[in-house]
């Protein structure tokens, strides 16, 4: 007859787990309440309670997320070096209890960007290539995508031999069987063989396009090094003396002080970049900077306390013609804390931030005002504008947050009267009513247009509607069309000629990249109806900002631009009457 002791030994190691769970949860409450305390006791036993957990097993997911977000907090804004040299120890060998939980619970990590754990995203092929050299087969395309099929079918057909089309089956089972016959089990991966496909200039260009086109699904491990507790920019660790700064009160005296820049060597440019993108992409976000970056304009600014602001611009071959982008991002001691972009247009500049959830309830509000404030250092402009999806046109994560009100108390304001005016009694219920919270409806309403943050009183006069770029584009088929002539390439040559002799522009003296430069211009610049007439001074300076367009930095391009006033106002009027006989 069996005996009962095997039960009562199970039943002891269920309460001993229980205890041990309820443990781990205890010191991991305990972690998160003091996390934005300084001073007194708190570092202490914030040192004590990540002693404590060091060697204990985690069992579910949200409990290594829990410690997730505390690793990454206390090293990016840790109370001292004991604090912080605690935290980098617990960080060190994620993926390992990543890998103790069960399998169910592993899987709930995915797309977390915790070291272990697989993101599952469609990248561009630039993306894809800084994986494989970073994590050579962590990488693979992911075959349990429902576009799997689809996508590579798309990418892999065009580039069949006309007779072998006619073999291939373009299924999933076809599509991996065909793969492993082309590759022949030499480059130890499908995705690593297809991407040696690609060969150099015009043709890979053209299988990046059709790459990025196809969005083929990706399935990324990711390791210790690449895991957002552990992708760290190195550098000196500055304690967190006393707690956490708050914006000036006053944004625009803030901002439109200047602040010391330093433009990285394309090494230490490229050293930061492989940060840049561990961070977003093992959250599979993404910008078009870190894709397409231009490593000789990298640019970092020191904030104090160990924090850092950092901005990078876009290969020459992506620029657009008449706004200048840049990518951001924040660090504190070398932790990726948030990221956005920035893009100028004459003396403007579109902007936002995401702050990465592990730093919530850390001074994002004063990170951003200095962020504006280096912004301004860069480009010199009068005014910011923050698009609608930025605190919640389309996205709930920004309604759930209350992003608007993060925006409103720095300044920025509503660009629609009435929805100034809601905004306004919102704000005042928030400050007379304890416990209000506006409602998700509200939120959308006041994401119902853009907002603004004007560092002069008459910046309003030098603003530039970002619509009237749209209308320049549509303007660009009517102007080749009166040129009377059947080609295209020929419309555009005379009207490169044309602008080229206006401005005082020898083409003869131009290199390719000018000529290409000015015949991209010139479709834009001849919906000028007054052109000829502009004085010399006027015509010079557009000249120098057409020649500036494609330089390897682009800040001399945005003072050129920011500077024009004529050229501002000539495109105004030129996009607005457009727009008026669209009407008609």
């Amino acid at each position: 007859m069996a005996t009962r002791r095997p039960r009562r030994a199970s039943v002891a190691s269920r309460d001993d787990a229980r205890r041990a769970t309820a443990q781990l949860n205890r010191l991991l409450r305990a972690l998160e309440k003091l996390l934005a305390l300084y001073g007194g006791t708190a570092s202490a036993e914030k040192r004590r309670l990540l002693t404590e957990l060091g060697p204990l097993r985690l069992d579910r997911a949200r409990q290594l997320l829990a410690l997730q977000r505390i690793v990454c907090y206390l090293s990016g804004f840790p109370d001292d070096a004991a604090v912080h040299r605690a935290a980098r120890r617990l960080a060190a060998g994620f993926a390992a209890r990543l890998a103790r939980l069960p399998r169910a619970q592993r899987e709930q990590l995915d797309d977390s960007g915790a070291a272990g754990s697989v993101t599952r995203h469609s990248y561009a092929a630039s993306a894809a290539r800084w994986m494989q050299r970073r994590s050579a087969g962590a990488v693979a395309l992911d075959w349990q995508a429902e576009t799997a099929a689809d996508a590579l079918a798309a990418l892999i057909a065009p580039r069949l031999a006309p007779m072998e089309a006619e073999a291939v089956d373009l299924s999933k089972a076809g599509l991996r069987r065909w793969l492993a016959q082309a590759s022949d089990g030499r480059s130890g991966s499908d995705l690593a063989w297809l991407l040696a496909q690609a060969g150099a200039g015009a043709v890979r260009q053209a299988f990046d396009r059709d790459f990025d086109a196809a969005e083929v699904p990706l399935a990324w491990r990711l390791d210790d090094r690449c895991g957002i507790t552990c992708n760290v920019l190195r550098g000196p660790v500055v304690p967190r003396q006393g707690g956490m700064r708050r914006p000036s009160g006053d944004a625009r005296t803030a901002i439109v002080q200047p602040i010391a820049i330093e433009r990285l060597s394309p090494r230490a440019a490229a050293r930061l970049l492989d940060v840049w993108r561990a961070a977003l992409w093992s959250r599979t976000r993404t910008v078009l900077q870190v894709e397409q970056p231009n490593l000789d304009e990298c640019y970092l600014a020191d904030l104090g306390a160990g924090l850092q602001f950092a901005a990078i611009g876009v290969a020459p071959a992506r620029r657009d013609l008449l706004e200048a982008t840049y990518g951001h991002l924040l660090l504190a001691n070398g932790m990726p804390i948030g990221y956005g972009g920035f893009t100028t247009l004459f003396a403007q500049v579109n902007t936002g931030i995401n702050v990465f959830p592990e730093f919530r309830g850390s001074e994002a509000a004063f990170a951003f005002e200095q962020a504006l404030r280096t912004m301004h250092t860069i480009t010199g402009n009068q005014r910011f504008i923050v698009n609608p999806y930025q605190f919640g046109a389309g996205n709930d994560e920004a309604l759930q947050s209350g992003a608007y009100w993060f925006y409103y108390r720095l300044g920025f304001r509503s660009a629609d009267a009435a929805v100034r005016v809601l905004a306004e009694r919102e704000i005042a219920r928030l400050r007379a009513e304890r416990g209000y919270r506006v409602p998700i409806a509200t939120l959308r309403r006041l994401a119902a247009c853009d907002i603004h943050l004007d560092l002069s009183d008459d910046a309003g006069t030098t603003f530039f509607d970002e619509a009237w770029l749209g209308h320049l584009a549509a303007g660009i088929t009517p102007v080749l069309a009166r040129e009377g002539v059947a080609s295209r390439a020929e419309a555009i040559a005379r009207l490169t000629r044309r602008i080229a002799g206006l401005l005082g522009v020898r083409l003869a003296d131009c290199g390719a990249i000018e000529r290409r430069g000015l015949a991209q211009f010139a479709p834009i610049l001849a919906q000028i109806d007054d052109l000829a007439a502009w004085a010399k001074v006027d015509r010079d300076a557009l000249a120098q900002v057409v020649r500036a367009r494609w330089a390897v930095r682009e800040r001399e391009f945005i003072a050129g631009m920011r500077g024009h006033a004529r050229l501002r106002a000539a495109l105004g009027d030129a996009a607005q009457r457009r727009a008026a006989r669209l009407r008609r």
